[in-house]
């Protein structure tokens, strides 16, 4: 890296490596905190050694990001001198911009970077973006973390949580307060003291738990506590709510906003909303009957003044010529497309101006140049101060768009009248460079071996230097920095390299230039060559600075072009495009690279070496030519780098020498094929990046020899056998134990045989085996094949040998049928079968071993190869050992046995059983099969005999005792049963006979009888006898009566018993009652009985009830036993199953209602979910109602309309009836009526005069009635009888009503009550309803029809527009056929006048002095009219003249004034109304 800065961190010494760390000062600051998370932009701000806020004014990492590829930020020119000491800062504070860096007082503006203004917006450029972010310290950090651990709930499950707990808390306080508002209390101070706790334990654990984005401080937790306090205090313990007070009339005010809202709806408005005294209270006339008004003012001088605080600015000159034209035109077309342009501040005192002309300078040229801005209202302007006493005079700032460099003065400003503004005497001109603009780029010249190449994306990578390639001259460097700019300038470059941030700095002492313009004086004036060299100083020149490193360190090299800054103090930040702000490591490290960021990926050189499996494994390696063992070996590498790689390797055998390569796609478990013996050497290794170097060590493989045998025998000789009995076999062995030998021995006695293939194994190189035959013969061995280690499929060898051999005898002992017998019972005799090898006739000696006795005996003469030992007959009990001890054939061989022997157990009787019955046998349900136990000691399997006495087949039946698997010699089982009955034993036996416990010998099977239940018929009838009575019946009950029989049941088992039985039941008004296809409803029930029980019949419901037994289970039959349909007693196991019960109906009666002239009168019912009596209603006309004098008379009336009652029975009952009656009075005590002897089943009732004889509600209910049976209907408790009128209807009740119509008559609170009035908009129209508290009025309001529900004695209705009103028709609610009608009641409702000031618009009028102005003003309405104007101060709104003007018959009128002030009107009043009413 090359560049010199000063007073930066690097130091002053000239070019300086980046490389060494020893000679770089990396910026640090105390007090950074260590960042966990694993991006690289984290990496970048965490691991940077500085404040993540407290970098300073040319770090990009204080505040928000941008997707601007620049930014820039201007301070004052006379800033300059200040630039190097500024860089020299650790630490400038935390309260510098993320995007614009610079000196306080230099905000963004929307068209530039320009100087610091302070004023109220109207349409201001946009702020600049000024954010601090905080400082993170331990403690910090920790009080935003939350005090429920993460692994316990995460975060958005805290607030989630969190969140739905404030809301249930609030719905549940919600709650309390309507239901609080609705009791007649409306306080409490249970709710108070409650929702003071809870509120102050949710706003505490608010505070204490830390939830992020959900925590507390303590002040707003207080705070929080204290309004909930005032809010329980309003809610729960006042009467009078502050809130409520506050709240109401808001609410009033929406809810009838919202009702003209929806009453505007046409057709359908009117008839939702209708007359709601909501919109009745809260109707307002509109303010729209007084519009307008005049102001009048004189306004003074005006001054402008440019660029005031003299700041300097600059513009991307660069930038914006590179874009084509036509993009430049719609960028310029288009304002909501305008690109951030520089903007110079003009300061204006006074009126608005109309236009602006100003003076430009160029820097290349030095020409003036005049330009004017005609429309001003296109610049962005902000308002400083206003002064309402100078009429529309403000001090405001605007902003001038400048896109070239150069000087700028402002020439001249004039307002739309002409008058031109004076300017500022002696202000400089306004200095705007070109923003300084840096760069980075790649170096060309970099060498061969660096491997350094630029990928598709911008990037670069190179291979890990060394030592070496670090001695050479790398001075060169990679990265070159073009700057252009207002020279001096000082560029800030962070370099991140694997998370370790520096921060390089470079200034302009030693760049080099790129261009430097030259201006020849032949074709100028000296004034023009002087012009130009007096503004030469400001324009933009071009330096190259270039940055080395010596990547020693593999890894990634990330380099930031941070910041420039010029000589005017001009910073710019570069930006890196993308979401995530200006240095997102991740994003230069996946996307495309930037003007402004470069990386460098420096790969670590790759290596390779032999696998750990070679260092461990046993050297050198075998090849093998055998198909089991390795041809070839796979020889693991340790490769590292990045794939794919490419290994070179030579094989050195003997002075052959082989150079290959091999490539590798994947790193994992890299091998290299050996096929051929030789010293394997890895040369080098190279990867997708870099070459590398690979280890010394070498790997040999060997070719194994094939293993070989040398083969000698001897003869074994045995001089009393007649010579050689066998062969004595050596062999010397080489290759790789273990080893395995194969021959094949084959008797050439027998030539037709097949010889027998054998094989010895060794572990030696050298063994010795020996063949020793049974038969005698010639014998040949042929050895065909040998194996070993390396060879274990095996190589051919080929080598016989020859021995002739004399045989020795031998015995062993034979099986018979597969076993050799080994049990044997005392007294019996044992034959064991041997069978003998050899040359007969043979002799055999064996011993006989029984309790430490041993016998010999010797058997001579055998012929033939098997032969029977006889044993026994055996006296005692016992094992018996019966060992070969010596044969010898009929040559005298003798030949001793060993270990050839075999035990004989002898037992000394047989099994053992008998039966284990039970004391009263083994009892069995019917139809289950029958288990006997028995119990059996003995050798198992037994073989149990046994029959059953009596049988007359005399058949024996056979049973086999197999042993348990958890018992000894003694077990008990069972054996099975045919049918009931007595067993016997007869006989047992395994191997030996066994015998008969005869105390046990016989055992008894008997079958538990089945459960039965009937009907016990004492108490019940029938009718007829023998085979044609009838079914068994209980006796007749009455519908509603208790029942006082029951049925009692016969039981026959083992109880409880389970019973289920069927009701059939057929309703009393079925024609076919007690035949089966016709049953109403068939019920089952189940009934638990224990020894003596009865089945309680049904009730409620009239009609035959039939009851049938369908089955019965006890205690040893758990499976229900069904039972015969029968209804007379077979057996005394089967009795009656089927009986019947009949309940006959109640005498039900209604009373009905007849005209006197026999006609039914319709009843209607009041009421649709309660039982209430029906009712007839009587209307009466207005004044017909009785007074206390007219008793008589309206009794009569009474008479005259009143209906005839009759009670009507159905003919279910059987007459004669009684019936008891409760007539309920309009006023006074119910009366019981008590109607006998009825015949028929109807009979009238005439109430009495004194019963019936006011207007009112009549009420009468049959209490009891009863038939010729007994048969009782109670329709009322007799407990209620006499208590007073009922809450509820019942049955059998009847109401009639007399009503007398309604009236309506206008309130006296209303226009209408005066007939001298007139009705205007806005007017209430009230009427006092008289009658019952329910009522439908109908009206006419402007030709629409309207019928509303009134619940109050006044109705009112709003006259929101004129036209005509007419109440028509008043109707009772209850009775809708009883209303009253109205021709009386028509009223025309007036408009409200109205008057226009200036056309109904707020005028503002500047005049000068003397002026006249004609304000003209325009009324509507009925004439004569009668207004009020007044003339206010515009500073104060003080009344300054109030004029009245009356009877004025025309519809215009003008005031003529040189007055400043605002004229307006206050009153208007026309022939029928005013405005505002009085």
């Amino acid at each position: 890296m090359s560049g010199r800065q000063s007073g930066g961190p690097v130091g002053s010494q000239g070019l300086t490596p980046v490389g060494s760390p020893n000679r770089i000062a990396r910026q640090q600051v105390p007090g950074n905190t260590e960042n966990t998370r694993s991006t690289f932009a984290e990496r970048v701000y965490q691991n940077t050694g500085r404040l993540p806020n407290g970098i300073g004014q040319f770090s990009p990492f204080n505040g928000p990001r941008t997707t601007q590829p620049t930014e820039r930020v201007t301070t004052s020119a006379n800033a300059t001198e200040g630039i190097r000491a500024q860089l020299s800062q650790r630490d400038l504070g935390a309260g510098s911009s993320a995007d614009v860096l610079a000196s306080a007082g230099s905000p963004r503006k929307k068209s530039g970077i320009i100087g610091n203004t302070s004023a109220a917006k109207r349409a201001p450029p946009p702020p600049a973006v000024s954010q601090q972010a905080p400082v993170k310290k331990d403690g910090a950090t920790k009080a935003h973390e939350s005090a429920i651990p993460t692994t316990v709930l995460d975060l958005p499950s805290q607030r989630m949580y969190a969140l739905a707990t404030l809301g249930f808390m609030a719905a549940w306080k919600l709650f309390n307060a309507l239901a609080l508002n609705m009791d007649a209390n409306r306080t409490s101070f249970y709710l108070f003291f409650k929702w003071c706790v809870l509120d102050t334990i949710i706003w505490y654990c608010g505070w204490r738990l830390h939830i992020p984005r959900l925590t507390l401080s303590t002040n707003v937790m207080y705070a929080l506590v204290a309004l909930s306090v005032f809010v329980n205090l309003n809610l729960f313990f006042l009467s009078e709510s502050v809130i409520t007070i506050a709240v109401k009339p808001m609410a009033i005010s929406i809810a009838s906003s919202w009702l003209r809202t929806i009453k505007g709806i046409p057709l359908l408005g009117p008839r939702l909303v209708g007359d709601s005294d909501l919109l009745i209270d809260s109707f307002e006339l509109d303010e729209e009957h007084i519009l307008g008004r005049h102001t009048i003012h004189v306004l003074p001088h005006s001054l402008t003044h440019m660029n005031p605080e003299s700041k300097s600015f600059c513009i991307d000159d660069a930038q914006m010529y590179a874009e084509p034209w036509y993009q430049r035109l719609a960028l310029g077309l288009f304002s909501h497309n305008h690109r951030p342009q520089t903007a110079i501040p003009i300061l204006v005192n006074g009126t608005h101006p109309e236009t602006i002309s100003y003076a430009y300078t160029s820097f290349e040229t030095g020409q003036r140049h005049l330009r004017t801005i005609k429309n001003t209202g296109a610049l962005q302007m902000e308002t400083n101060a206003v002064y309402p006493a100078l009429g529309n005079w403000v001090m405001a700032t605007y902003y001038l768009p400048v896109t070239e460099v150069g000087a700028y003065e402002i020439y001249s400003v004039k307002d739309r009248k002409g008058l031109e503004f004076r300017t500022a005497s002696q202000a400089p001109p306004t200095i705007v460079v070109a923003c300084p603009q840096a760069h980075l780029q790649w170096n060309g010249v970099v060498p061969e071996r660096d491997n350094f190449v630029v990928g598709g994306n911008g990037h670069a990578s190179i291979c890990q230097r060394t030592d070496q390639d670090q001695a050479d001259d790398l001075s060169s460097g990679l990265i070159q920095v073009v700057a252009r700019g207002y020279e001096p300038m000082e560029i800030s470059v962070v370099r991140l390299v694997n998370g370790d941030r520096e921060v390089i700095s470079l200034d302009s002492s030693q760049p080099q230039p790129l261009e430097r313009i030259q201006h020849s004086g032949s074709d100028m004036d000296a004034a023009q060559l002087a012009a130009i060299e007096k503004w030469s100083q400001y324009r933009a020149h071009s330096s190259v600075y270039t940055l080395s490193d010596t990547f020693l360190r593999p890894g990634e090299y990330v380099y930031k072009l941070e910041s420039i800054r010029d000589a005017a103090n001009h910073s710019v930040v570069m930006s890196n495009t993308g979401p995530k702000g200006m240095f997102d490591g991740d994003k230069a490290g996946s996307g495309k690279a930037t003007p402004y960021m470069a990386r460098v990926q420096v790969h670590r050189r790759p290596s390779v070496g032999w696998g750990d499996a070679l260092h461990i494994a046993e050297l050198p390696l075998r090849l093998s030519e055998d198909p089991a063992r390795k041809s070839e070996y796979a020889l693991p590498l340790r490769l590292s780098g990045t794939g794919p790689w490419i290994v070179r390797y030579e094989i050195v055998n003997g002075e052959q020498k082989i150079r290959m390569s091999k490539k590798f796609v994947d790193g994992a478990k890299p091998t290299i094929e050996a096929q051929q013996p030789g010293t394997y050497h890895l040369v080098d290794v190279s990867d997708s990046h870099c070459g590398g170097q690979a280890e010394k060590t070498n790997v040999t493989l060997e070719l194994a020899p094939k293993p070989h045998v040398n083969i000698t025998s001897a003869p074994i000789t045995a001089h009393e056998c007649g010579g050689e009995i066998g062969a004595l076999v050596d062999l010397e062995l080489m290759g790789r134990p273990p080893f395995a030998i194969y021959y094949r021995e084959r008797n050439l006695r027998f030539p037709n045989s097949r010889p027998i293939t054998r094989k010895v194994r060794s572990q030696q190189r050298r063994h010795s085996f020996k063949v020793m035959p049974e038969l005698a013969g010639t014998y040949e061995l042929e050895f065909f094949q040998l194996d070993d280690d390396n060879y274990p499929s095996g190589q051919p060898i080929s080598q016989t040998i020859t021995q002739e051999i004399h045989a020795q005898p031998s015995a062993k002992i034979d099986t018979v049928n597969g076993h050799i017998p080994t049990r044997a019972c005392m007294g019996e005799e044992l034959e064991l079968p041997v069978r003998l090898k050899g040359q007969g006739p043979w002799q055999l000696t064996y011993n006989v071993v029984y309790e430490n006795r041993r016998t010999a005996k010797t058997v001579t003469g055998i012929e033939d190869e098997s032969y029977t030992i006889a044993l026994g007959a055996f006296k005692q009990p016992g094992d018996y050992t019966v060992e070969l001890a010596q044969v010898k054939d009929g040559n005298q061989c003798a030949r001793d046995l060993i270990d050839v022997s075999t035990v004989i157990n002898v037992r000394e009787g047989g099994p053992r059983v008998g039966f284990q019955c039970p004391d009263n046998g083994v009892r069995v349900l019917d139809g289950e099969q029958a288990q006997i136990p028995i119990y059996v000691q003995g050798e198992f399997p037994v073989e149990v005999r046994y029959h059953k006495i009596g049988d007359a087949s005399k058949h024996v039946y056979t049973a086999t005792i197999k042993r348990n698997t958890y018992q000894g010699s003694s077990q008990v089982s069972s054996v099975m049963a045919f049918g009931p009955g007595e067993y016997e034993l007869v006989s047992a036996s395994d191997i030996c006979a066994g015998t008969i416990d005869q105390q046990s010998s016989r055992c008894s099977v008997i079958v538990e009888p089945k459960p039965s239940v009937w009907f016990v018929t004492d108490g019940l009838r029938r009718e007829g006898e023998g085979a044609d009575a009838g079914i068994w019946k209980l006796h007749e009950s009455c519908e509603g009566m208790a029942l006082q029989n029951t049925f009692e049941l016969g039981l026959q088992g083992s109880g409880p018993w389970k019973i289920e039985y069927q009701v059939e039941f057929w309703a009393a008004n079925n024609a076919r009652s007690g035949v089966p296809g016709f049953v109403d409803r068939t019920t089952t029930h189940t009934l638990v009985a224990m020894q003596t029980s009865t089945l309680k019949p049904e009730c409620c419901d009239p009609g035959l009830y039939r009851y049938t037994l369908l089955s019965v289970s006890d205690e040893r039959y758990q499976k229900p036993q069904q039972l015969l349909r029968t209804a007379q007693a077979i057996s005394s196991q089967v009795g009656v199953t089927v009986v019947e019960h009949m309940i006959t109906k109640s005498p039900f009666a209604e009373l009905r209602a007849y005209s006197p002239e026999g006609t039914a009168l319709e009843m209607q019912s009041r009421g649709a979910f309660r039982r209430q009596p029906p009712s007839i209603k009587y209307c009466l006309a207005p004044g017909q109602s009785r007074s206390d004098n007219e008793a008589q008379s309206w009794a009569k009336k009474l008479h005259e309309h009143l209906p005839v009652f009759r009670i009507e029975f159905a003919e279910s009952g059987q007459p004669p009836f009684q019936a008891w009656v409760e007539v309920f009075p309009a006023s006074g005590p119910s009366e019981v009526v008590h109607v006998s002897d009825i015949a028929g089943y109807s009979q009238p009732i005439i109430l009495p005069d004194h019963v019936a004889s006011q207007i009112g509600l009549y009420h009468m209910r049959l209490v009891k009635t009863k038939d010729a049976r007994g048969c009782e209907h109670q329709f009322v408790d007799p407990n209620e009888v006499g208590l007073g009128r009922p809450d509820k209807g019942i049955a059998g009740g009847i109401e009639i009503e007399y009503i007398e119509a309604p009236n309506a008559r206008p309130a006296s609170s209303s226009p209408a009550s005066d007939p001298t009035r007139n009705v205007c908009v806005g007017d209430v129209l009230a009427f006092d309803l008289r009658g019952l508290n329910s009522w439908n009025v109908e009206y006419e309001y402007n030709k629409l029809h309207r019928s509303i529900a009134v619940n109050k004695r006044l109705f009112r209705r709003i006259a929101d527009t004129p036209g005509n009103f007419t109440l028509q028709k008043v109707c009772h609610r209850s009775a809708n056929d009883c209303c009253s009608e109205f021709d009386d009641l028509s009223y025309t409702v007036h408009d409200i006048p109205r008057v226009r000031v200036s056309g109904g618009r707020d005028v503002y009028q500047d005049i000068l002095e003397g002026d006249m102005v004609d304000i003209r003003l325009e009324l509507k309405g009925t004439p004569p009219f009668t207004f009020t104007w007044q003339r206010r101060s515009i500073e104060s709104s003080k009344v300054l003249d109030s004029h009245t003007v009356k009877d004025l018959m025309e519809f215009e009128y003008t005031i003529s004034t040189a007055s400043e002030g605002t004229f307006e009107v206050t009153f208007i009043q026309d022939r029928y109304c005013q405005y505002p009413k009085a």
